[in-house]
């Protein structure tokens, strides 16, 4: 789209043929196209091959010289800018609160529950998430840019009979800007100091005409927008847009108009409104700021200052250079490794077989010639393979180089060419110094990136929900740097405890200092068990501490008796139990004595009935024996 060739300003008077709408809508759209051509004239072709080298696409545009063939992009850039923002992202999100507030008026728990409810709420609207894409953006094109929505969610509660019911609530989200899709008043170097930003998006056409319906947008009708959109997200420059892509290109304009273009304002002055328009002819909607602070809804931070600029230098800027050095190194060894290892021959045209034949060489061709072929081909080599290793070598150097420009220092380069990375010792380094390196990084962000962010986003919700959120307190942001500045302090008066008497008040001070610091949600229970602990007893506090200390000595002494007595009943019970068993013991031995007894007694018995009946049985044989005697005597006379 042409841009018109005047920037209109405050004095200007708008064309006589133009009313109403039409009026605002060519106003704002002359500023809108007029900043975007600067910021194109100075940086779109730049941006779009900062795209290319980090996502690793190849262009014409991109060659070293006219006889480059090969098309290989080094990753060494990309992982610069991997490194960069993995690296932010923990030192900003390394913590479960990644935030602190501070309250002005020393009482911290209202403001530590305003945290809590904000972390939840960010977490419930991904706006961490956006926030780890405007750190993406920022390291590649220098400046990372965001826009806060206030936003009607809805909420499933558990009703009174069990059902669920559905509450609206108002809701905080993030969304990450392209800066290739952003424009500012090109005089600005910051959000609030411009006289307007726009942020030009394409959005499907049927969300547009649903807040139409809705009436967030005013009736009328829009048309499938048709042109070039100027977001580039893969380096090959802008897309084009028909009518079958069903897109609408919507303008959202934050910032001041002439009070002559808003009914009841006057002729004189400026006012601050914000402006959507769609396919850069139709008015959606025009409403006069309505936040209570009258700020702009946009965030924005340089990645490494620019001063002057409201653009910044980001990671592919600062390691443009080398990576272009190494792209050419690795391009060039790969052409001349193709020269070298790829068959080439040259022949006497007027002794081939068939001139016209094809000279490509493979396997199993054969060719005729007039004559011995060995005097009518010649090969044609152009070097050694083995010659290149120094090229290799040199990409590694020419690695080191995008580091050091980018100041992402990793253990990728190889140990032949950083002998740190061979050292436990030079690998701690690399962990240890990117606060050093991003220090000023860091501090951008926190300034004019998440102090904002934080801040614009406690005056919404204390604007459209009053009762989570209540506007009657001031409050002082701590974010990456505050708290890694506390944790560098905490870790400082934690080595001081060990230098300090147990229970002293200078221990008791150190500890209400580290635990003031903290950022842990428990902060409040924390800081008053502290507070109590160091609070100095009153007299009656006192006396009633020493009573209660007297009674709890005579209680002790009481337990201490019991349980002495306790003891002696203990040992007269295992006395009395030992004498138990062995009166046990002796009754059962005297049983068992009395039971060999009688059995012993039986035993005699049974031998003396045995020894009764042997000798009735010898009487009886006696008897018999003498009766035999006897009558032998009588026959023996009986015969003489």
């Amino acid at each position: 789209m042409a841009s018109l060739p005047n920037r209109k300003g405050e004095n200007d008077t708008p064309n006589p043929k133009e009313t109403g709408n039409q009026a605002i809508v060519s106003w704002v759209m002359s500023n809108v196209s007029h900043a975007r051509n600067q910021r194109d004239e100075k940086h779109s072709r730049r941006w779009e091959e900062y795209t290319r080298l980090y996502r690793g696409m190849w262009s014409a545009e991109d060659k070293s010289t006219d006889s480059e063939r090969s098309r290989l992009i080094a990753p060494a850039l990309s992982q610069a800018i991997e490194m960069s923002v993995a690296e932010i992202e923990e030192a900003v999100f390394g913590r479960e609160a990644w935030f602190g507030t501070e309250d002005d008026d020393n009482s911290p728990e209202d403001v530590l529950q305003l945290r809590d409810n904000l972390l939840y709420d960010f977490d419930k609207m991904g706006v961490e998430d956006n926030i780890s894409k405007t750190f993406l953006l920022g390291a590649i094109y220098g400046t990372g840019i965001a826009k806060i929505h206030v936003v009607r969610h809805r909420e499933a509660v558990p009703g009174p009979t069990g059902e669920p019911s559905f509450q609206d609530t108002a809701r905080v989200k993030l969304e990450a800007i392209r800066p290739d899709e952003f424009v500012i008043d090109p005089s600005a170097t910051t959000i609030d100091d411009a006289m307007f930003c726009a942020h030009e998006v394409v959005k499907p056409l049927h969300s547009v005409k649903m807040k139409q319906e809705r009436g967030i947008y005013k009736k009328g009708f829009v048309g499938a927008y048709t042109g070039q959109t100027y977001g580039d997200t893969d380096g090959a420059g802008p897309k084009n847009y028909d009518s079958q892509d069903n897109a609408a290109l919507i303008t959202e304009y934050y910032g001041k108009v002439p009070k002559r273009f808003i009914k009841g304002k006057g002729e004189a002055g400026m006012v601050e409104v914000i402006i959507t328009i769609a396919n850069e002819t139709t008015l959606l909607k025009i409403v006069e700021n309505p936040f209570t602070m009258k700020d702009r809804p946009i965030v924005a931070y340089q990645h490494d200052t620019v001063p002057g600029e409201f653009w910044g230098r980001g990671v592919a800027e600062k390691g443009y250079n080398p990576q272009k050095a190494l792209d050419s190194e690795l391009r060039a060894r790969i052409d001349a490794l193709a020269l070298m290892t790829a068959p080439m021959m040259g022949a006497d045209m007027t002794r081939l077989g068939d001139r016209y034949a094809e000279f490509k060489v493979r396997p199993g061709k054969t060719v005729f010639t007039r004559g011995r072929p060995s005097e009518i081909y010649e090969p044609v080599a152009f070097g050694n393979p083995a010659q290149l290793g120094a090229t290799f070598q040199h990409t590694g150097d020419l690695e080191r180089m995008v580091q050091m420009g980018t100041g992402s220092m990793d253990s990728a380069t190889p140990s032949s060419t950083n002998r740190r990375n061979e050292t436990v010792g030079g690998m701690s380094q690399i962990n240890s110094g990117f606060l050093k390196r991003s220090k000023r990084t860091l501090a951008n962000i926190e300034r004019q990136f998440l102090d904002p962010l934080i801040r614009k986003a406690m005056w919404r919700y204390s604007q459209f929900d009053p009762q989570r959120y209540p506007s009657d307190y001031e409050f002082r942001v701590h974010t990456a740097m505050g708290l890694m500045a506390k944790e560098v302090e905490n870790s400082n008066l934690t080595q001081m405890l060990g230098f300090l008497q147990p229970g002293s008040q200078e221990q008791k001070l150190v500890l209400a200092a580290l635990f003031e610091n903290t950022i842990s949600s428990e902060k409040s229970a924390l800081l008053k068990a502290i507070q109590t602990m160091n609070k100095e007893p009153s007299e009656e506090e006192q006396k009633q501490a020493q009573e209660m200390q007297a009674l709890q000595q005579r209680a002790m002494k009481a337990e201490v008796e019991l349980a002495e007595a306790e003891v002696r009943k203990t040992l007269a019970e295992e006395k009395l139990t030992m004498a138990k068993t062995e009166h046990e013991l002796v009754k059962t031995d005297l049983e068992d004595d009395l039971v060999e007894i009688q059995a012993a007694n039986a035993a005699t018995a049974a031998s003396k009935a045995r020894t009764s009946e042997r000798q009735n049985e010898i009487q009886a044989a006696r008897v018999i024996v003498e009766n035999k005697k006897v009558d032998s005597d009588r026959n023996k006379r009986k015969d003489s």
